[in-house]
């Protein structure tokens, strides 16, 4: 006879009789608790059965669907599996046809375990072939999205768990006893971390046979090109009728390839790789060449195959979405639409910034290019950001030219590097990589840009800005938000660098640009959040904004003066220039290097003010809340001592508790170059003249009222990036020795910044 499935009478009725076994220890509202010492004692699974216990007698809760998550959980912990079983069985009973959701998660993944060990129980299996059993039959009957959440879930790393356990130890610890809410939320913790001890060494194997039931996956398809061959891999949906869409990534990372992902949302996942790299990661590359001509070809052999319907869209992030745009501008027949990331623009945002060459060119250059080993005299087992910092600090306290920036990092030389240097301006060495104007004015396809106010931003705002110059009607979207370009790819945080988002904020990107791909390409709804052209987080204000664009020259924009009268740092900003004269001082010897060990911070909220090699303006308490929003311009009416000068500008809101909130990522930027990337153009030294700038970040806040708005103004000397001395010659070719005295600026009365206001 069949057996009946529980229901939540059942559960509670099963429960009732497991209450009247255990003795009646439990506390009405807190339960005493002295926790272990870390969660690895060896008297912690003791301790937290204990605990599971005395909750389990009086715990009560309202929602029954929640009830029966956490009674699954503290049945669990205390040993009885079966019960646990029987709870989650009902609870997924009850969750069938809603939302697949968090407790329909948890009655999976908590059923899985407990009948594991039901079955290690009545037909004394090993727990190994235990956990096999139970994991195919609650995971095989799932869909495929489904299917893949739960072992997304799954794979958590143990130290996930390991660390908030800990904290929740000492803090309980401390205070002897906790509430039940708290400690039911302990117990499931304990939970995540026990259970994960027990079967994570098994899930690779799981994982990998599921996923052969439910994909067709190729490994090292070889797709000729001109000149050449290009190593894939592809996954698509198994039993899936017909031919399917595709989504291509053409990178130089096997970390980015998520062809599986893409095979999870009902297309065919393709992982292209740069010409010279293979799937496993291996043979060096020259970068940006031939990535559009062979993303196209990938493209065409795409649509020529029998499981294809013709229609590729590309997604990339970084460089893979530089690979994007490299295809887009050769407009493949079968290519209807690319989605990037914070796309890397060579020579806009990479390897040099504001014209200002970047350290981090040359680990990206070894470790994403050349793949060649690190200097021999460099400990291998160190921390790789320790390794570069350290390598930074020996090239700062050097007297080298930056030409050999190379020989100092690397020991060596670099073919790669040498000529990244000898092309210091947007020359049509970099520009033969990018889009022209004809070209970004053919590009007719869908686009969609994710780019972060913090350091994700620069190429996304290239590509968007040059796609609409040149093709008004361009069917191009961008969302920005306080983001950087790692918390736009893995997953928005609750917190970044010091910042607490907004709860608007919080927002599963990789997942919207599938939703957006499914518009595309399936004609789902358009997401909610995709409304305009332009789509932006208002920080501190929990909203979003749509526009057409940022910028118009329509809308007001909100200037301030420099206040330049003689006074001790930090001087004014106004709504009015100066009177009476004066100017602004900073002076910055750039021989000076005892620096050398002092770290810069990269937190985006501080308690005081980081003014190294900087001068400050300061605003008045603003008498009511104020919204800003796109990129900081300027004009700097400036008397320089030297013939260049390197420039870094930031801006923050300083709150009436004194906090200092960084409102977008500091931009450095090369006096010689402003406005104008392709020529450089020396400045007068010793003479009095206009510079004007346009920071390539953008933002948007609402500036709480009694808060003032702090512009920083600083001068480039720091140990991982090219020192500008101003002598006039070529930067690459300049030591210290051109440093001679100070490099001294004056800001004059008509010095002035500005940014948009919503109208």
């Amino acid at each position: 006879m069949r057996r009946p499935v529980p229901t939540p009478r059942r559960a509670r009725r099963a429960l009732i009789r497991l209450i009247l076994a255990l003795p009646a220890w439990a506390w009405a509202g807190n339960f005493g608790f002295r926790p272990p010492r870390d969660p690895d004692d060896a008297t912690a699974a003791d301790l937290m059965r204990d605990l599971a216990q005395r909750i389990l007698p009086v715990y009560q809760e309202a929602n029954t669907d929640v009830f029966l998550a956490n009674v699954t959980a503290l049945q669990i912990v205390t040993g009885a599996y079966r019960a646990a079983y029987d709870s989650s069985k009902s609870l997924r009973s009850r969750r069938q046809g809603k939302p697949f959701d968090d407790l329909t998660e948890r009655a999976i993944l908590d059923g899985i375990y407990a009948r594991a060990r039901v079955l290690e129980a009545d037909e004394r299996l090993g727990f190994a072939e235990a956990y096999a059993r139970s994991f195919q039959e609650l995971v095989s009957p799932l869909d495929n999205a489904q299917a893949q959440v739960i072992m997304a879930r799954l794979e958590t790393p143990l130290a996930v768990y390991r660390e908030p356990l800990r904290q929740a130890f000492d803090l309980w610890r401390a205070k002897g006893s906790l509430p039940e809410a708290d400690a039911v939320a302990l117990v499931r913790t304990w939970l995540s971390y026990d259970s994960r001890r027990s079967f994570g060494s098994l899930l690779p194997e799981l994982f990998a046979a599921e996923n052969r039931s439910r994909y067709v996956a190729q490994a090292d398809v070889r797709i000729p090109v001109r000149g050449g061959v290009i190593h894939a891999s592809l996954v698509r949906p198994g039993g899936a009728n017909g031919a399917l869409p595709t989504l291509l990534r053409f990178t130089l990372d096997p970390a980015e390839d998520d062809a599986q992902r893409s095979a999870v949302k009902g297309y065919v996942g393709v992982t292209a790789y740069v010409r010279g790299r293979t799937p496993e990661g291996r043979g060096a590359v020259w970068p940006f060449v031939h990535d559009g001509e062979d993303a196209a070809a990938v493209i065409d052999w795409i649509a020529r195959q029998p499981w294809s319907d013709g229609r590729v869209a590309m997604l990339g992030d970084g460089y893979s979405g530089y690979a994007a745009w490299a295809a887009a501008r050769r407009r493949p027949a079968a290519l209807k639409a690319i989605a990037t990331i914070a796309p890397m623009a060579p020579g806009i945002d990479f390897p040099m910034a504001g014209q200002i060459f970047r350290n981090a060119m040359v680990r990206w250059a070894l470790e994403h290019a050349t793949l060649e080993p690190l200097r021999a005299d460099i400990d291998a087992d160190a921390d790789p950001d320790a390794i570069w910092q350290a390598l930074d600090a020996r090239w700062y306290r050097g007297d080298r030219p930056y030409w050999d920036i190379d020989r100092v990092l690397l020991g060596r030389r670099s073919r790669l590097i040498r000529t990244w240097l000898t092309h210091p301006s947007h020359d049509r060495f970099w520009q033969k990589f990018l889009p022209s104007a004809e070209q970004f004015a053919r590009i007719d396809i869908p686009v969609l840009s994710f780019a972060g106010y913090y350091g994700a931003d620069a190429g996304a705002l290239y590509f968007h800005h040059e796609h609409r110059r040149h093709r008004p009607q361009a069917d191009t979207t961008m969302l920005l938000g306080p983001y950087d370009a790692t918390s736009i790819r893995l997953g928005t945080a609750a917190t970044l660098r010091g910042y607490t988002l907004d709860p608007v904020a919080r927002v599963d990107l990789p997942e919207l640009r599938y939703q957006w791909l499914d518009h595309i390409l399936k004609g789902a709804n358009k997401p909610s959040l995709l409304l305009d052209r332009v789509n932006y987080q208002v920080m501190g204000a929990d909203r979003w904004r749509h526009a057409p664009t940022l910028d118009s020259p329509e809308r007001t924009r909100l200037r301030l003066y420099l206040d330049t009268r003689e006074r001790d740092d930090p001087h004014r900003l106004s709504p009015s220039p100066s009177e009476g004269g004066g100017s602004a001082r900073l002076s910055v010897d750039l021989a000076d290097r005892r620096d050398v060990h002092i770290p810069w911070s990269n937190a985006l909220r501080v308690k005081q003010l980081p003014t190294r090699n900087s001068i400050s303006f300061v605003s008045d308490p603003l008498p009511e809340d104020t919204e800003i929003d796109g990129s900081l311009r300027g004009v700097f009416d400036i008397t320089p001592s030297r013939q260049d000068v390197d420039f870094n500008i930031s801006l923050y809101e300083q709150t009436e508790s004194g906090e200092y909130q960084l409102l977008f990522e500091p931009y450095d930027f090369r006096a010689s170059y402003a406005g104008h990337r392709v020529r450089r153009r020396l400045l007068r030294a010793g003479e009095r003249q206009l510079l004007a700038f346009t920071a390539e970040r953008v933002t948007a806040c609402k500036l709480a009222a009694g808060s003032r708005i702090v512009l920083l103004i600083g001068l480039n000397r720091r140990p991982d990036r090219q020192i500008n001395y101003g002598s006039g010659k070529d930067v690459n070719s300049e030591t210290i020795a051109d440093a001679r005295r100070p490099v001294r600026v004056r800001w004059h009365a008509h010095s002035y910044v500005e940014i948009t206001t919503p109208s």
